[in-house]
């Protein structure tokens, strides 16, 4: 009985068994797995096929086997499909898990993701719950080959080409393993129809609207016409491509800590020391660590500044906030702030009162009641009491400070005192009430600043830094 194209849980024809169990239970072994499992069963061909396995396993290497299974309510007959396991865990003596992914709860796009997310987070789940570190799935050759050509046909970078791994890190809580990932697709349904197992065909797995569903019935054939160790060829290329990658990430991670010069930044000088494809190399490396990818185009811009000597300082906006950022012989990523309007940035300073700022320092204006100054305080003098009332703010476009030799855009003094551009939008400048810059805070005052005198009436303006 065929049952591609419908939902009807097959019986298969018996037969003699192939050498797919001899070395499964080779494979098995090689995961060192802990005495405690939980298996991802969908009731399709593959995924019972690896519990019949696991129950064949001799009693010396059986792990505890455990369950979990998801309703994802997509198809007419999840019902009898949910029905069918739990008769199936129950004959077996097997604790089993199941959860139900309900229809309100669907994405009107991206529903396979979703469907992925929703089912790894059960497992976590229960694998917390129960104390199970290994989740073993039923991925298989036929996977691994679909996964290599989807990601080589949409693009991206080499490291992604390594397609699925034997066995890793699963979400923190233990390893993922795949014990049939060395088999084929007709090998496991051979054998589930030799074995006469029991199991569900999924009617979408035929939709050839989906490009992994156009791989796998009109491309992938094909190429195993061709040549009939298709999937053994890209098991090899996968585990060659495994192998570089993991030597160049070794190398990358030992240069990296060469040029490192901060827990965050990094040596322009040292960087660019480096021979061009470490350049590159060392710069995706470091771009990984950001929780926004960059596109082509930006890491080029990014290399293109680090190289530029005629600009030592600039930085690049990656999105989502993130800033690339070079300042002299450094360069990091960082957060942006948020953009302030003059009206959040601008505050009047009330005589005698202190203000808080944005930044926890705090300055005031004070005559008749001035507090006692503390060590690491700014301060400045001045007698004129038309300069009142005081503004504080951030700088702003074609600020100028008024010096003994004439006015100097605040602009050019950040330069000669090279603050770092990022830096350059969080130093206060106080003003008078008609805007006239008079102190760019910790840098320079402008000629209107008094010494201080004991024998006339002055103004004292403090400037407290957070402590």
């Amino acid at each position: 009985m065929n049952t591609r194209g419908d939902n009807r849980f097959f019986n298969g024809i018996g037969g003699t068994k192939m050498n797919i169990e001899h070395e499964f239970k080779k494979s098995f072994i090689q995961l060192s797995l802990k005495n405690k499992v939980l298996v991802a069963v969908s009731t399709g061909v593959d995924s019972m096929t690896l519990v019949d396995l696991l129950l064949r396993l001799p009693a010396e290497s059986k792990p505890q086997i455990f369950v979990a299974y998801v309703d994802h309510q997509l198809r007419k007959q999840s019902d009898v499909e949910t029905k069918f396991i739990q008769a199936f865990c129950q004959e077996n003596s097997l604790p089993l898990f199941v959860k139900k992914w309900k229809s309100e709860e669907h994405p009107k796009h991206g529903v396979e993701a979703a469907a992925r997310s929703f089912r790894y987070a059960f497992f976590k789940e229960v694998m917390e719950k129960e104390n199970i570190t290994d989740l073993l799935t039923a991925h298989h050759a036929d996977d691994q080959a679909e996964t290599f050509l989807m990601k080589l046909v949409r693009g991206g970078e080499l490291g992604q080409l390594t397609g699925i791994d034997f066995q890793r890190g699963f979400e923190g809580v233990g390893r993922i393993s795949r014990p049939l990932l060395s088999f084929s697709k007709e090998e496991i349904r051979d054998y589930a129809i030799k074995c006469k197992l029991c199991y569900f065909e999924d009617h979408t797995n035929q939709d050839d609207d989906f490009f992994r569903n156009r791989l796998r019935h009109q491309i992938i054939p094909k190429l195993k016409k061709e040549n009939t160790r298709f999937l053994e060829h890209i098991a090899g290329y996968e585990e060659q491509l495994r192998q570089y990658v993991s030597v160049v990430d070794e190398s990358g991670q030992e240069k990296i800590a060469a040029i490192k010069v901060g827990p965050k930044a990094y040596s322009v000088k040292k960087w660019a020391a480096l021979d061009h494809n470490w350049q590159q190399i060392t710069l995706k490396m470091i771009i990984q660590l950001l929780p926004k990818a960059c596109s082509t185009q930006q890491l080029a811009q990014i290399g293109s500044l680090l190289k530029n000597k005629d600009k030592p300082q600039g930085y690049i906006e990656l999105g989502e906030r993130i800033l690339f950022v070079k300042r002299y012989d450094e360069f990091f990523f960082k957060k942006q702030n948020r953009i302030q309007t003059a009206s959040q940035t601008e505050k009047k300073l009330k005589l005698d009162e202190w203000l808080e700022l944005s930044d926890g320092s705090k300055v005031g204006v004070f005559l008749h009641s001035k507090p006692a100054v503390a060590a690491g305080d700014l301060l400045f003098f001045f007698s004129d009491e038309t300069y009142l009332p005081l503004l504080i703010r951030h700088r702003r476009l074609g600020d100028v400070l008024q010096t003994a030799v004439g006015h100097q855009k605040v602009k050019k003094i950040m330069i000669d005192k090279k603050i770092p551009n990022e830096k350059r939008d969080e130093i206060w400048l106080v003003t008078t009430g008609s805007n006239k810059v008079i102190w760019v805070i910790g840098q320079k005052k402008s000629d209107l600043s008094e010494c201080r005198s004991n024998d006339k009436i002055q103004y004292m303006i403090i400037f407290r830094r957070r402590r």
